[in-house]
């Protein structure tokens, strides 16, 4: 999975969960502290003091492992 791969993923989910999409958007890929998986992290809205949503997506199967809505 590339950078553009997991922000259209993450772009279906917020869609899919009727949450707003704001850029810009940031999308890093991490590996967790006690995971052998690396995910994408990708957040909306980064200029501002807190992203408005954070959805973390596997890199090896595509498939979302987390979301958080921010509500202001």
């Amino acid at each position: 999975m590339n950078k553009d791969q997991a922000i259209a993923a993450a772009r279906l989910t917020a869609e899919w969960e009727g949450w707003r999409w704001y850029e810009p958007v940031r999308a890093t890929r991490k590996k967790p502290l006690f995971s052998r998986r690396p995910v994408w992290d990708v957040r909306t809205n980064v200029r501002e003091r807190r992203c408005d949503l954070q959805i973390l997506i596997d890199d090896d199967t595509g498939k979302v492992t987390g979301k958080r809505y921010f509500s202001r």
